[in-house]
């Protein structure tokens, strides 16, 4: 409750800019705040006495060479933590502002400012947690204080204050804003740039040279990056960018990065890490990505992506990454593949008893296919989480004639698919296919879900089979029981679990039974039951 006086008494303020309070009994008044500006400045030897217990002043004012300590300003605002007419530090000799904790301020005297910070000559850092300012609105000034680096206070700065913050002549600030053509403004921007506001857009106008100059200390961008239709090589004057962002906080454009129609582009050169961007990497002929770029271009929060690329391997590629083996089987593929490029296709032929090999995938780049299987469910994926196409004409997922099927990808772990192509799902007569699946298959063009045992609820439902005798032998099975529900080594050599496991590497033991005598019905039959005496279990409980 006091938190919620305290926000309607400071954004809707009945006392206006007068000094002291109102009378006691008149409603207005707080036994939490104090009625008057404070002013600290150099010729003060000692702070006001204030009571302890005020939360709340009127504005702040500290300028001057202070004889106070440290210690001495972290007691006097140890509890003030709202500033209802703001604050200004200007022409001290401060080095650290760590003792002011705001949690709430509004606007200085009649200016837009909530906090300025100005000509202070030994300042070297703020030191305030603006993340914990919940209610710092308005503007922020912070200007010619020659000692102050904000590069490691500049993530808190700009959320708290968005786009409403002026921040410059300081030994380090918070970054340059990219205004108008970015070519026309490489010209006149500052060696000292480390982080850009705004999209950066390399084109046929643009000048190696003066890229490879100005964007050498350039750490990240809040924006876009935008490279077409250049002659460039590569594009290692970038080396340096850490990372590309969106601007969470001042997003008034749209962000993604864009590598599109140069002809002589042969490899990247940078490292910078994606985070929260739309990816477009095409029409490049002869650009060759690696593993390492696709790291760190699917570093962050992924968007959606559109690739038309040639990978690449080479001595430094991680283990986790994989190629599909020319083959397509599985039994020349590495053990522990994380993320596999390439084409893969599960069919009647497929090799089952090497099927333990797909249980650590995450990502496929390329494509899925499982056409005319016996495979009654895809536990062989309890990792994978996307699909992203990285060629043109190519179907990502593709799932035809497979009467067995009765389940796909786990909806804990599929997250969906990135693909200009639409996935399809047809003539499954087994499987259901359900609205939610339908909907993070979904890709920048509907699923097409057709001839199934449910289609997206759209009524078309094909009649239940009966059921499949068949036991789950994991010969007939054609794949492998679910990882969670079978026993795994032990520490025993000798004891259960060590052998016949499929999950078990190299362990491809076709007589393995998860239980002969279970089948579908079976199954079914038994999880039928453990809802049913869930149910009762549940109505006798809510009878009490």
């Amino acid at each position: 409750m006091y938190i919620i006086f305290l926000l309607i008494h400071f954004l809707f303020p009945t006392n206006g800019r007068e000094q002291g309070p109102p009378p006691e009994d008149s409603g207005l008044f707080n036994e939490f705040e104090y009625y008057y500006d404070i002013y600290i400045n150099e010729s003060m030897i000692a702070l006001p006495d204030v009571d302890p217990k005020y939360e709340i002043v009127q504005a702040v004012y500290i300028s001057g060479n202070l004889k106070l300590s440290e210690r001495e300003l972290q007691i006097f605002f140890r509890n003030i933590n709202t500033f209802r007419y703001g604050i200004r530090v200007n022409n001290t000799n401060l080095e650290s502002l760590s003792f002011l904790k705001p949690y709430i301020v509004n606007n200085l005297d009649e200016t837009v400012n909530s906090v300025e910070i100005i000509n202070n000559q030994n300042l070297k850092t703020i030191g305030i947690d603006f993340e914990n300012c919940n209610f710092c609105y308005n503007n922020i000034l912070i200007i010619n204080n020659p000692k102050l680096d904000l590069k490691e206070e500049c993530d808190g700065i700009i959320m708290r204050y968005s786009s409403y913050r002026t921040i410059f002549g300081n030994h380090v600030d918070c970054g340059c804003e990219i205004k108008g053509d970015f070519n026309k403004f490489l010209t006149t921007m500052s060696p000292s740039c480390w982080m850009l506001f705004g999209n950066v857009t390399i084109d046929q106008n643009s000048n190696l040279a003066l890229l490879t100059e100005k964007m050498v200390n350039v750490t990240r961008i809040n924006g876009g990056l935008s490279v077409t239709n250049t002659i460039f090589t590569n594009l290692s004057f970038l080396s340096s960018i850490e990372i590309i962002q969106i601007d969470a906080y001042k997003s008034q454009y749209l962000a993604n990065i864009d590598i599109i129609n140069n002809t002589n582009l042969l490899t990247l050169g940078m490292k910078a890490k994606r985070d929260g961007l739309y990816l477009t990497i095409r029409d490049n002929p002869k650009l060759c990505i690696t593993s390492q770029d696709l790291d760190n271009l699917f570093y962050g929060l992924s968007l959606d992506s559109n690739l038309d690329i040639k990978l690449c391997f080479n001595n430094e590629t991680s283990s986790y990454w994989c190629q599909l083996p020319d083959s397509g089987d599985l039994n020349d593929l590495p053990d522990g593949c994380h993320n596999l490029t390439g084409n893969l296709v599960l069919d009647n032929n497929f090799n089952f008893a090497n099927s333990y090999k797909l249980y650590d995938l995450q990502l496929i780049y390329g494509s899925l296919t499982i056409t005319n299987s016996s495979l009654r469910t895809t536990n062989m994926f309890p990792s994978l989480q996307r699909i992203r196409s990285i060629e043109d004409n190519t179907i990502p997922l593709n799932v035809l004639n497979n009467t067995k099927l009765r389940k796909l990808f786990s909806g804990f772990t599929f997250k969906g698919i990135e693909s200009g192509m639409a996935p399809t799902v047809e003539n499954n007569i087994n499987l259901p296919v359900y609205v939610v699946f339908c909907s993070f298959i979904k890709t920048r063009k509907a699923a097409i879900i057709k001839k199934n045992l449910q289609n997206c609820g759209d009524g078309s439902n094909i009649p239940v089979p009966k059921y499949d005798r068949t036991p789950y032998n994991i010969d007939v099975f054609r794949g492998v029981p679910i990882y969670f529900d079978v026993s795994h080594g032990s520490e025993n050599p000798g004891g259960s679990g060590m052998l016949n496991n499929p999950w078990d590497r190299n362990s491809t033991d076709v007589d393995y039974s998860y239980d002969v005598e279970t089948t579908t019905e079976n199954s079914e039959k038994a999880v039928s039951f453990l809802f049913v005496t869930a149910y009762v279990i549940s109505v006798i409980f809510s009878s009490f």
